[in-house]
């Protein structure tokens, strides 16, 4: 078969490149192939609204059957891509079907790093990315009385404060000496570790899982400091990897992700990538980044959408991002490392305020906390890009 667009992914870049195309193309032919067994979806909602059980899963699809029908879209389903022939413009699924395309969007997400420790493939690891996750959480939820969570990321950070809201016992067990540690400063990152502990989050940091074993339904776990843990289920978050294979194989260009322009074309004009898996240039900070997270995704796959459609326009967002922890909620934009010069200004101690990420007194990144009212006071704090004293930036 031949389409004019073919989308390759199921998640948030792919449903906003569909809005991008047909913004500057109503007709021409969109072809969206995913392996996931349903349509595209609000994956942040899966570790807030959803956990902490202040939403239903019918609020979760980003779209209803009738939008993709009503733009003409042939959404398919567990469909996975297993070739791509970039300059011959054809890809082949598993199922051997041959598919011409004129342009090709490849937004094909990242998956979980694995855990390396002595037993990780035991029944009761699992990992949280996707509504697969969540359901199969959800199904055992009324028999489990006390979780892990292996890593100290966003995931594993938010579902220890909305699991233990739901009355579980929950160990997180963080590789450093507090959650977030390339991304928050120690003076909010040890406090944030505080925070999770008078929730009654058990925490054990600066270690890893060196082993574990399975009996009578239970894992028993052993770190490489000799601490021991018995355990119903262990949810490792380690961050994810780009899923780049395809792109690799069809002799695109890799580094962190898929290589692309500011337009998001790849080394291969009629292909294209957008959200997790690429690797873009951040016009707003002059350099080349990887961004996870659904702002961006949302706000890249439209704008690229837009360009395979003839748009021609620079992706020039600075994406969001945000994660919530009980009543805190954080929401940060452009260079968000805790390597750089770094100034915590509170409005009000503990609970309202902002980190500011300056190299060479320049605010290169901005972290708010419960005060998400000034996210484009700080979009356009870093884009002046200008010097300025702590007193201006507060």
């Amino acid at each position: 078969m031949h389409t004019k667009y073919c989308i390759v992914g199921g998640g948030q870049a792919s449903a906003a490149a569909i809005e991008g195309i047909r913004a500057h193309d109503r007709d021409g032919g969109i072809l969206l192939l995913t392996r996931e067994n349903h349509r595209p979806y609000q994956r942040p909602m899966l570790t807030k609204d959803l956990l902490y059980g202040t939403a239903t899963i019918e609020r979760l699809p980003l779209h209803p059957d009738e939008w993709y029908a009503e733009r003409h879209v042939d959404l398919r389903l567990r469909h996975e891509v297993i070739e791509v022939d970039a300059e011959g413009r054809h890809l082949w699924d598993e199922r051997g079907e041959d598919i011409q395309f004129d342009e090709l969007l490849l937004a094909t997400g990242c998956r979980p790093r694995r855990l390396r420790a002595d037993g990780a493939e035991a029944q009761g690891v699992h990992y949280f990315r996707d509504l697969e996750d969540y359901l199969d959480l959800e199904a055992r939820m009324d028999r489990l009385q006390h979780l892990t969570l292996v890593g100290g990321g966003f995931t594993s950070i938010e579902m220890a404060a909305a699991l233990r809201s739901r009355g579980k016992e929950i160990t997180l067990v963080i590789g450093e000496d507090y959650p977030l540690h390339r991304l928050l400063p120690r003076d909010l990152g040890g406090p944030l570790l505080d925070y999770l502990r008078e929730m009654g989050v058990e925490t054990v940091s600066g270690d890893a899982l060196l082993r574990i074993t399975e009996s009578n339904g239970l894992l028993h776990a052993e770190t490489f400091l000799g601490n021991e843990l018995e355990t119903q289920l262990i949810i490792v978050d380690q961050g994810g990897e780009p899923l780049v294979a395809l792109a690799e194989a069809a002799g695109l260009g890799i580094d962190d992700g898929i290589v692309v322009n500011e337009y998001g074309q790849s080394s291969q004009p009629h292909v294209w990538a957008a959200g997790d898996v690429a690797e873009f240039p951040y016009l707003a900070l002059g350099q080349i980044m990887r961004v996870e997270g659904s702002d961006h995704a949302e706000a890249h796959g439209r704008a690229v959408g837009a360009n395979m459609a003839g748009a021609k326009k620079a992706y020039d967002h600075l994406p969001l991002k945000w994660f919530r922890v009980g009543e805190m909620q954080f929401e940060g934009v452009g260079e968000l490392w805790a390597r750089l010069d770094t100034e915590l200004v509170w409005i009000e101690p503990g609970k309202e305020g902002a980190v500011f990420y300056i190299r060479e007194d320049v605010v290169r990144g901005v972290l708010l906390i419960n005060v998400p009212e000034r996210m484009e006071w700080a979009r356009a704090l870093i884009r002046e890009a200008q010097p300025s004293t702590a007193t201006e930036r507060a």
